[in-house]
């Protein structure tokens, strides 16, 4: 998505959103918003620039959020917002180094208030498209546009969401605003692979930050920052991890690694990044370490699980799992692959709709915790009204998970709402091609509508990718009439 000359905002959004008047109120909102977000830089003694990032206000009384990586080895910040007036930092409040993320305090301008942003918690609508408040050298009018396009859920940043958008480096910690004009998010560019994200406001609330002395950052020496403020490596490296990007992972947290030897988890992410660009030697060699420093750490037990799951050895991956869940009982993805392996190996629904419940509560904006509560009530407790209301709000997280929109089209067809039905079966197969339910029940809601064409044409090709009950469906209602998978619907 391209930036967005601040003339044509209006037209973009009422394209978005609809009217005129839905397109106005967001616009107010966001003319309310940039009066919060500031440009940050670094000096050097010689008062030379060194970084530029983003930032924004959080309170009236100053208190801000913006990359804590840019403090650690400058002489001077300042920050200016797009009024022009300045500001300098007081002191440094909280860090949460896994986010390169620092809460501080601003000082100057004492005669005049300062507008802010109250990050939003309700970050589960309109989710699809959002605006950055891109740094102003990086996009025209200080707006991007970006369309969502993977979503994560990252060890200790919780939601973690790639974007298709242009802003750059300078744009690293800026405010990002759904199309309901709440803040849900803060930006962040990797350079290497030229990747636009950001991570859930809902970071803001979590128990990771550290609180730092309340010194006058004037005082604080380069020394005594450097100790206590983070590199950008462990938050690059995880995002890298998150989008596959196993080299660039591994690289930075070997930077980790080589800044302190004496942390286990930059060990344990490198050994994982490691195992998937199938370097054995280095992953055992990583792991065997971590496991001196800390046997019983959660990730060493998750990711093991995870590895032998994709060998399919469920019971040794179930007993990993265990394992991570006796250290970390709220760990989500562990919560939800528990859950299932509960259903697979042992059949124990109840323990596994608990696992579930624990993860979403634990986790409110992972969707896969309410996508799984969803099948199971579907398929063991007949609870139609439940698994809907779950499939919406799995929707509203992540709109490209695998299977969401299939078994919601399955549950509107079996309430013989099939337009509907065939709408969600749509985008179910825009998503997996090859999801064989899709096209079986598509087929159905078409042969239901009096579709026989595209019904026979849905089931010919499920068939032809195996899926037996379609075989026996084409022979039955379409007298076994041969339909090649390559002509266009």
């Amino acid at each position: 998505m391209k930036a967005i000359p601040y003339q044509l905002t209006i037209f973009v959004l009422i394209l978005l959103y609809g009217t005129t008047v839905e397109a106005q109120s967001v616009m107010e909102k966001i003319a309310k918003l940039e009066k919060a977000v500031f440009s940050i830089s670094a000096y050097d003694a010689k008062e030379n620039v060194t970084a530029t990032r983003t930032g924004f206000f959080i309170s009236g009384d100053g208190i801000a959020i913006a990359p804590a990586s840019l403090f650690l080895d400058a002489d001077s910040i300042s920050l200016t917002l797009r009024n022009g007036r300045s500001y300098e930092v007081s002191h440094l409040i909280s860090i949460h180094k896994m986010a390169d993320l620092v809460l501080f305090k601003a000082s100057g301008n004492r005669d005049r208030s300062l507008s802010y942003i109250i990050p939003s918690q309700e970050t589960d609508k309109g989710n699809q498209e959002v605006l950055i408040f891109s740094h102003p050298q990086e996009a025209q009018g200080g707006l991007s546009l970006g369309t969502v396009s993977t979503v994560f859920q990252a060890p200790y940043l919780d939601r973690l969401v790639k974007v298709d958008s242009d802003f750059g480096p300078h744009s690293t910690g800026a405010p990002v605003m759904n199309s309901e004009g709440d803040l849900i998010g803060i930006a962040s560019y990797l350079e290497k692979t030229n990747t636009c994200q950001f991570i859930s406001t809902h970071v803001i609330n979590d128990t990771l930050w550290e609180h730092s002395a309340n010194n006058s950052l004037a005082k604080d020496t380069t020394l005594y920052r450097q100790k206590i403020l983070p590199h950008p490596h462990m938050f690059r490296g995880i995002s890298y991890l998150m989008n596959g990007d196993w080299v660039e992972a591994a690289r930075n947290f070997t930077r980790e690694i080589s800044r302190d030897s004496t942390a286990v988890i930059p060990y344990i992410f490198r050994g994982e990044a490691r195992r998937n660009y199938h370097n054995s030697i280095g992953m055992e060699a990583d792991y065997a370490h971590a496991k001196k420093m800390d046997p019983k750490h959660f990730l060493i037990h998750y990711f093991e699980a995870m590895a032998f799951l994709r060998s399919r050895d469920d019971r040794a991956a179930f007993k990993h799992l265990i394992t991570c869940l006796d250290q970390h009982p709220y760990f989500s993805p562990a919560l939800i692959e528990f859950g299932l392996l509960a259903i697979k190996l042992h059949k124990d629904i109840l323990t596994a709709k608990k696992s579930f419940e624990k993860a979403i509560k634990s986790s409110p904006i992972y969707a896969n915790g309410y996508y799984e509560l969803a099948r199971l009530n579907m398929q063991y407790f007949r609870e139609k009204a439940s698994a809907m209301e779950n499939l919406n709000k799995a929707i509203s997280l992540n709109e490209k998970l695998p299977g969401v929109y299939s078994i919601r089209g399955t549950l509107r067809i079996q309430s013989e709402n099939y337009l509907e039905a065939i709408s969600d079966l749509d985008k179910a197969i825009t998503i997996d091609t090859s999801d064989t339910h899709a096209l079986f029940n598509r087929g159905l809601a078409f042969y239901n509508l009096g579709m026989k064409e595209k019904c026979c044409r849905d089931w010919d090709m499920a068939g032809q990718l195996g899926h037996y009950k379609s075989i026996k469906y084409l022979s039955r209602y379409c007298n076994k009439t041969p339909i090649s998978p390559t002509r266009q619907r």
